[in-house]
């Protein structure tokens, strides 16, 4: 048993089921589903990540499932949902799901056909288009939003070059999952003050 990373896990999937609960289930149902899209799937990966290091190993490939749906899929999520956040309107059903099917399609593109570039790819554009439209919010009179927005991509963006800013010791996988449970909580702040 690993219990640092245990921990870490739990308190990142912790965060996740706060965030949904308090910040994101009250949302309109398009912007829900979006958001879900990507916090959920980072929670459901963190719980089977916590079951992983407690000494269940059987747990790690559902919990890399979940990782890598939360990063491609729930990536493209992302960018709907802060679209409809900092333009103040929900995205239609026709929309929402369109988001979804694009995503699922890059997910199967990345794990079904092996194209690893696509998994490479889409954090990094999707997290680049969450900080373009935070910036753009600013210019909408946005600015709290817009400040959680980028403090929330700010803890992402470290979290995913960890190994080169940290280096690769095993702190710092609890490092990526109190970092990631940051962005989370960043989302919701940012989702709180909605109407400001």
């Amino acid at each position: 048993m690993q219990i640092s990373h245990v921990i870490s896990d739990l308190i990142l999937a912790a965060t996740g089921l706060y965030v949904f609960f308090v910040y994101l289930s009250r949302l309109n149902l398009t912007s829900t589903v979006l958001w879900e899209s990507f916090v959920l799937s980072v929670t459901a990966a963190a719980i089977f990540g916590a079951i992983t290091f407690a000494g269940f190993p059987d747990a790690n490939p559902i919990s890399l499932f979940f990782q890598k749906l939360a990063t491609i899929t729930g990536g493209v999520g992302l960018v709907g949902a802060t679209f409809a956040l900092i333009s103040g309107k929900d995205l239609n059903k026709i929309s929402c799901y369109s988001l979804l099917t694009l995503g699922f399609f890059l997910f199967v593109l990345s794990e079904g056909f092996g194209i690893s570039q696509v998994g490479a790819w889409v954090p990094i554009v999707a997290m680049s288009l969450v900080v373009v439209l935070a910036i753009l919010g600013f210019s909408m009179g946005k600015s709290i939003i817009s400040v959680w927005l980028l403090v929330g991509v700010a803890f992402f963006a470290i979290g995913t070059f960890r190994a080169q800013i940290f280096g690769k010791e095993d702190i710092t996988i609890d490092i990526f999952h109190y970092l990631t449970a940051g962005g989370l909580l960043s989302l919701g702040m940012a989702n709180s003050k909605k109407s400001a």
